[in-house]
């Protein structure tokens, strides 16, 4: 309730203000004889004077009833009560004078030089542009969304993007931002969080500054907010979030907004605000895919100057989770290390860098596995490996999918001959025999269309295998 009363309360006075005027309501209740406080469903109106009481009974009564009902609090009960006079009391006139003629603190003025120094050498960072959006199935509906309101602003308001942490809709977000600031006719444009809009808005409320905010937000051509479901619990943000939402609409601007959930999963907003979310377009982005994880590897890695082999680069598709910021958490690790050990990337060094990033799977691998890892990444048949052709194309890959069932699988000899319709557990021990010399020589081995050298081959078969476990 304490959290509530923070932000009802100025809401409250500001609507009493409305309904009774400034001067009446500095009069009668902006002293200190007079106090408000909401409690346990009710309004309470304590007053050092029962006289007072009686007349902000007779005279006021009405229109607090309305105030309440104007902040969506018409079930509360209106008490008058006397109490005692606050401890804090206004400063006399003569403490007043003196405080003005005392200078400003030295310390109340080295913030402001402090940032003002602080801006030429640190910037804030360049906001994402949707030409580095990496489109695939995952978010495809959402990216051609965020081009149409911009290229027909108002049409479809308000546009509500919604997805898991680290899919993209901040990325969206920051891209339709930059574009709608490139077309003049659009008017302004703002961009900012739930949090940013209700700290603001509880600043001018305490303030006196809502007509100054309403300005600044409701006659604006495009608004963009972040986290909506921030604004859960927070009765007259909410409020003042839909009569905006509104007066933006009347106009034919634009809104877009972004949420960690559909709508009608917002329960918390009020079924006003879910209504006005839903009325304009609702687009998904899922957790980023292969084709978006492939592509974001690859472009931070060359932002970054770290060399990932094919081998690693698929390692790291497969195995980190779909949310972009771990992806970026993860290059920045693998920049870091090579920064300071200068040495060659590996799977292993990677398994040890992004232990913590790494989703945890089951550590059972069977020969199964093991031969549809093979049969994945270098495009074979299963039919091929398990026949009796001594070609190349069939015994290359066989030979490496015998070894990888050796190093990985407890199966016995016999049982990966058997596997693989071999003849005798002779032909296991050989296979793994000639991958050994393979890689002593370092040697490039032709598998299936692909020639590699034999531990680039081994290790896109573990990153594979890794992958599926």
């Amino acid at each position: 309730m304490v959290t509530e009363d923070i932000e009802i309360l100025p809401a409250l006075r500001l609507a009493m203000i409305e309904r009774v005027g400034q001067d009446r309501f500095e009069l009668w209740f902006g002293t200190n004889n007079t106090q408000l406080r909401l409690s346990e469903g009710c309004l309470l109106i304590e007053s050092t004077s029962r006289v007072n009481l009686d007349f902000l009974r007779k005279n006021f009564h009405e229109a607090i009833r309305q105030a309440l009902s104007d902040v969506q609090l018409p079930g509360h009960q209106v008490i008058y009560r006397e109490g005692s006079a606050p401890a804090s009391k206004a400063p006399s006139p003569s403490a007043v004078k003196a405080e003005k003629k005392m200078p400003p603190a030295a310390t109340s003025t080295q913030p402001t030089r402090a940032s003002s120094s602080s801006s030429t050498i640190i910037q804030r960072r360049r906001f994402a542009s949707l030409k580095d959006f990496v489109v695939s199935d995952c978010n495809s509906m959402a990216k051609t969304a965020a081009t149409m309101v911009l290229q027909q602003p108002g049409q479809i308001s308000p546009l509500y993007i919604h997805g898991p942490s680290g899919s993209g809709k901040t990325h969206l977000l920051e891209g339709i931002y930059g574009l709608a600031q490139q077309k003049k006719e659009l008017g302004r444009v703002v961009y900012l969080s739930a949090e940013q809009f209700t700290t603001y808005f509880l600043e001018a409320l305490q303030s006196s500054g809502v007509a100054s905010f309403r300005r600044k937000y409701r006659d604006v051509g495009v608004l963009i907010i972040d986290d909506v479901q921030f604004f859960a619990g927070k009765r007259a943000t909410k409020t003042e979030l839909l009569h905006t939402l509104d007066a933006i609409t009347r106009r034919g601007g634009q809104v877009v907004l972004a949420g960690n959930q559909r709508p009608t999963e917002l329960s918390a907003l009020g079924t006003e605000l879910v209504a006005r979310f839903s009325s304009g377009l609702i687009c998904k982005v899922d957790p980023l895919d292969e084709t978006c994880k492939t592509a974001m590897i690859q472009r931070l890695a060359e932002k970054r100057g770290v060399q990932l082999t094919e081998s690693i680069a698929h390692w790291l598709t497969r195995q980190l989770p779909g949310e972009g910021r771990l992806v970026s958490g993860a290059i920045n690790r693998l920049w870091a290390y090579c920064a300071v050990e200068g040495n060659t990337l590996s799977i292993p060094i990677l398994e040890n860098l992004l232990a913590d990033l790494i989703p945890q799977r089951s550590s059972m691998m069977r020969l199964d596995d093991v031969e549809q890892a093979v049969c994945r990444v270098f495009g074979v048949d299963t039919k091929l490996l398990r026949s009796q052709s001594k070609s190349r194309r069939a015994s290359n890959p066989r030979m490496l999918a015998m070894w990888l069932a050796r190093k990985h699988t407890g199966a016995a000899l016999s049982d990966i001959c058997l596997h693989f319709q071999r003849r005798s557990h002779s032909t296991v021990i050989s296979a793994e025999k000639k991958v050994n010399k393979w890689l002593a020589d370092d040697s490039i081995v032709q598998i299936a269309d692909r020639s590699l050298k034999a531990q680039e081959a081994i290790e896109l078969a573990e990153a594979e295998l890794r992958s599926s476990r």
